[in-house]
């Protein structure tokens, strides 16, 4: 079998623990933030450049460059909602190439590629060249009509078929995310779509919130909702407004991190002023969702008076690139206090005004498979947890592990391998046995003095893993 990789993501996979808890591993934001500038005075995207109403950014494997489709506009009134192309050599310094393709105030050297909005997929199997690259397309000129767009490019658009759901009832609602889904087996739902609509809210702040629909096809112009819907609603979790979010299929199940947002009842708004950071959900059919510890963020808002004070929203792509996920997110600092439309009081200086505040792209990382771990439950107090059996079939010929703040004789985890039923490890596989694993890494080997992983024969047998200190457990890693 090939390398098969068991997260944390979910407690499925522990039978039992002793002073050891399930934690969101928060992202490292780059120094650089923000990444993408924005444009001078002059220009359509100088007040805001962000993966907001443009969704996607992406690592073309093929042409070895980081590509975005962002959302601009500039400090008129008016609300521009055109896409703009970047690109990128490593994902933080940014160019912005002039395409000629679309006039802004009577000029066309700018990077606009399309007017309107939306998620983007390069599809690599598709067979005609000019529909390489797909988008679902909102806003103007069609500004009530969600259509399906296409590119050989991903710069020189067409417009496709009108996509258009019975739950839509003739709207347009917002795309919020579109994949396509490379482990799904059945060929009917390959393709994923997320949208928002709104539902009556159950706590305070607004009367109705934002609510994600999740739905699926064949291809993205022939897709049916899910029967599970919503998928995603904040009255369900301790959010009173989720609003954005990215969804992708990872190590065979599925991870959304989303905008978990909130009111700080201060005076600025109706409701109060609008926060937000990124936290996490998970699921292992792609269809029912779960958050992960839903007090602790993945995306953390930036302290006061940085450029994401306020609140930040998620692009719905996961870049993996050189060992490293990539989550591109929008940040928004205290200007956007009042935001959304319907907390603006009605004496507000932003009311009329076309929401002109500034809006700029950050980026934060985390290591492969990183998005959550088991750790001891002060980072201190040794404990142990204990695995699901694992069958001859699922464990390959080797185990590693992906461990984060090892330190030798300080922070380490030591695995024991006991039968599928009974606490007592296998001969030869116990705790005094093994060699400790304490150095970060995302394949550490686990060995043991005088038996092999490969030895084990034919028995399910069940892992019980020891913390000892600061060591965080991200994964299992079975070699074939």
């Amino acid at each position: 079998m090939s390398e098969r990789r068991l997260l944390f993501l979910d407690l499925d996979d522990v039978e039992s623990r002793h002073n050891v808890v399930h934690a969101v591993c928060e992202a490292e934001k780059h120094p650089n933030n923000p990444v993408l500038p924005l444009g001078d005075h002059h220009e359509w995207d100088s007040l805001q450049a962000r993966p907001w109403e443009g969704r996607t950014v992406l690592y073309d494997e093929e042409e070895r460059l980081f590509k975005s489709w962002y959302a601009g506009s500039d400090v008129s009134v008016e609300r521009w909602w055109n896409t703009g192309y970047a690109v990128s050599e490593d994902g933080v310094h940014w160019e912005k190439p002039k395409l000629g393709l679309h006039e802004y105030r009577g000029r066309s050297d700018n990077n606009i590629c399309m007017r309107g909005w939306g998620p983007v997929v390069k599809d690599l199997e598709e067979d005609d060249p000019a529909r390489r690259y797909k988008m679902i397309v909102k806003g103007p000129p069609l500004e009530r009509k969600i259509r399906a767009g296409y590119s050989a490019d991903g710069i020189h658009w067409t417009e496709g078929a009108r996509i258009d759901l019975p739950e839509w009832d003739g709207g347009a609602p917002d795309i919020v995310a579109l994949i396509k889904d490379e482990q799904e087996t059945d060929p009917s739902r390959r393709w994923k779509m997320i949208w928002q609509g709104v539902l009556p809210n159950n706590k305070g702040g607004p009367e109705r919130v934002r609510v994600k629909y999740l739905a699926f096809g064949p291809d993205m112009e022939h897709l049916t909702a899910s029967a599970h819907n919503p998928v995603l609603h904040p009255n369900d979790g301790m959010e009173q407004e989720n609003h954005y979010l990215m969804l992708a299929a990872y190590a065979g199940q599925y991870v959304m991190p989303y905008e978990y947002g909130w009111y700080v009842p201060n005076g600025t708004g109706r409701f109060g002023m609008y926060c937000a950071d990124i936290r996490l959900a998970t699921s292992r059919d792609g269809e029912h969702f779960s958050r992960v510890q839903p007090h602790q963020p993945l995306i953390r808002r930036g302290p006061r008076g940085d450029w994401d004070s306020a609140s930040l929203v998620i692009a719905d792509k996961l870049v993996e690139h050189n060992d490293r996920l990539y989550l591109y997110y929008c940040g928004n600092d205290e200007a956007w206090t009042s935001w959304p439309g319907g907390n603006i009081p009605d004496d507000s200086h932003w009311r009329n005004t076309g929401a002109i505040r500034m809006s700029q792209m950050g980026l934060a990382t985390l290591g492969v498979d990183r998005f959550t771990c088991l750790e001891s439950v002060d980072r201190e107090t040794p404990g142990f947890a204990v695995t699901r059996p694992f069958p001859a079939e699922e464990r390959g010929d080797r185990l590693s592990l992906n461990v984060s703040d090892g330190q030798p004789l300080r922070s380490w985890v030591e695995v024991e391998v006991l039968p599928a039923e009974g606490d007592e490890p296998l001969a030869g596989f116990s705790r005094d046995d093994c060699r400790p694993v304490c150095r970060d890494g995302l394949r550490e080997p686990v060995t043991w003095a005088e038996r092999r992983w490969d030895e084990l024969g034919t028995d399910a047998v069940r892992l019980r893993i020891h913390f000892c200190g600061a060591v965080r457990l991200h994964a299992l890693n079975f070699g074939g």
